[in-house]
């Protein structure tokens, strides 16, 4: 079944699908949870081994990329289970199914809005869209705002 015209939303042509999260992100969230950027395991570094395939750590760190957005929120959903703790930059979608059915409306997730636009290291220009930061724990029945 193809995508059609009410399934996307716009969003201009990007050169990468890959975004190198800038310094500003990490500090937020050790400020917010206390976490450092060296406790973190990145299951997508750029070019790395596919994180979708591989187990997780105790606590990562994903910037996915956005073309598997819904999978990668999905893999930390599971690793949670196992009781692995994932932190999320994702772009602020609040419209869109995955946000609702994956984020908004789970259990055991805190977010973190991010105020102004993210440059990321390897792009020219601010992001075209808001992101915000999900950290998704076990499922411990309520969702937290920051």
């Amino acid at each position: 079944m193809g995508k059609g015209v009410f399934d996307m939303s716009y969003m201009p042509p990007a050169k990468s699908d890959t975004h190198v999260t800038p310094d500003r992100v990490y500090e937020m969230i050790e400020e917010t949870w206390g976490i450092e950027r060296s406790m973190m395991f990145d299951p997508c570094p750029i070019n790395g081994t596919d994180g979708l395939i591989i187990s997780w750590k105790d606590i990562n760190f994903v910037n996915p990329p956005y073309s598997l957005l819904k999978e990668f929120v999905q893999k930390a959903l599971d690793e949670s289970s196992y009781g692995n703790r994932t932190v999320m930059l994702l772009p602020s979608k609040t419209d869109q199914a995955w946000f609702h059915d994956l984020v908004y409306n789970h259990d055991g997730v805190e977010i973190k809005w991010i105020k102004g636009r993210l440059r990321f290291v390897n792009n020219k220009w601010s992001a075209t869209q808001p992101h915000f930061l999900a950290l998704i724990k076990e499922d411990k029945g309520t969702v937290n705002y920051w």
